[in-house]
């Protein structure tokens, strides 16, 4: 599948969300229960305002946030800086994501003027249709930026409309983690939080691969590439070593073999671990070693 460019995109969705935009309301105190209308002027004297803040959902891995997310996700980037060491915030601060190019974390930081302390992305598709969904925590929690409440709740969750140029109708709703998404996406993903049955998501569509690996702060899965069905990859710490894991769904076997050679000469090259192993139609293998460049360069197709 090929990737699209974020601006694209992200334009499209502006387009359809600002052909009609909803009745402004503005929350006038940040511990008041009452939303007041205004003419469409909308202003925020609060950067954090606890009452938009109703989510409360685990977020600790990648499976948490595909639990949460829509069915139908091409690529999926989990990160918790928290967790990770100095040196792997310093590799991963870089990580672009498909359909936002420029670095994750530095984008998110910019647009809650905060600290993003875990983030995990997803590009979703139908096979006609993109869309994506941004989650997050951030330190301190703010909702210091431009929106309007939409007068429609979603159970109890309030509905904030961008209003900042270049984000103009994407919708942001609170709590942990924060969404951002286009309308629907974001709906959808709160019909998942909010389901009191058990609702198909994305989690599902990687469950093998996922149920097969241990949390990592950084992971990443892929069904967009062309030498697997389904690509999963974790980084985490060690004890002061650097553990990289890559799983495959029906690897094909050129890779397989290259990978198989690659294993052979790991220790020359400086790995403390290369093991392969296969569990039905699912591949592993465990990378272990103190240089996390090396580690997590390694080849994996």
């Amino acid at each position: 599948m090929k990737q699209q460019n974020a601006f694209k995109l992200l334009a499209a969705f502006m387009i359809v969300t600002m052909i009609v935009v909803p009745v402004a309301y503005v929350v006038t105190s940040p511990r008041s229960d009452t939303i007041q209308r205004t003419n469409g002027q909308e202003t925020q004297k609060n950067n954090y305002d606890p009452y938009l803040w109703r989510i409360n959902e685990p977020f600790n891995s990648i499976s948490d946030a595909l639990n949460m997310t829509p069915y139908g996700t091409v690529t999926a980037n989990y990160m918790d800086t928290e967790s990770m060491t100095l040196q792997m915030i310093q590799l991963t601060s870089q990580t672009k994501v498909d359909l936002i190019d420029y670095p994750i974390i530095s984008w998110m930081d910019f647009i809650y003027k905060s600290n993003t302390t875990q983030v995990y992305y997803s590009h979703l598709s139908d096979g006609k249709n993109e869309s994506f969904l941004l989650l997050s925590k951030m330190s301190p929690e703010r909702n210091d930026f431009e929106y309007i409440v939409s007068p429609y709740t979603h159970g109890n969750h309030y509905l904030l409309i961008r209003q900042d140029q270049g984000l103009n109708g994407l919708y942001n709703v609170m709590g942990t983690p924060v969404i951002f998404a286009p309308p629907q996406t974001a709906i959808d993903t709160l019909d998942i939080i909010t389901s009191l049955n058990k609702t198909t998501t994305a989690y599902d569509q990687y469950e093998g691969l996922l149920s097969r690996v241990e949390p990592a702060p950084y992971q990443t899965i892929d069904s967009g590439v062309d030498f697997a069905d389904q690509f999963y990859m974790g980084i985490r710490d060690i004890n002061g070593d650097y553990e990289r894991t890559t799983a495959y769904l029906n690897v094909n076997s050129s890779t397989l073999e290259k990978l198989r050679q690659l294993e052979a000469n790991s220790t020359q090259r400086g790995f403390a671990q290369y093991n392969i192993t296969q569990d039905g139609n699912y591949t592993i293998i465990k990378i272990l070693g103190p240089d996390l460049f090396k580690v997590s360069s390694e080849e994996i197709s």
